[in-house]
């Protein structure tokens, strides 16, 4: 389990950046006795929010508000998933999550995944 003031900024960094109430459970699961410092928070979130920026600016339906929210999850946990792997590059990790989305997921009204 996470230290409390782990969970605590991992929180908050998700809630800011997901739009929506805390991810803890989500994040117990994934980061399972894993210790990120300050600057690696940092550096998931700017990796998650360069991947989410992309999604938006395709035009992909996986932006829009019915989507937006389980999209947003999957992204955020094949980041976290890929920094435990030992991936240390945001813009690796944001390519990473939007390959990932790709290959998992079809975005079957624009063509697009």
């Amino acid at each position: 389990m996470l230290c409390s003031a782990l969970r605590f900024a991992l929180g908050l960094v998700f809630t800011v950046l997901l739009g929506k109430g805390p991810m803890i459970e989500i994040l117990d699961q994934v980061l399972r006795g894993a210790v990120f410092e300050p600057e690696i928070i940092q550096m998931l979130a700017s990796a998650f929010e360069d991947a989410w920026e992309r999604i938006e600016k395709s035009g992909s339906r996986f932006a829009r508000p019915a989507y937006a929210r389980a999209m947003r999850e999957v992204i955020a946990r094949r980041v976290v998933e890929m920094a435990q792997q030992g991936v240390t590059d945001p813009q690796a990790l944001a390519d990473d999550a939007i390959r990932f989305v790709r290959a998992n997921y079809r975005d079957d009204v624009s063509g697009k995944s």
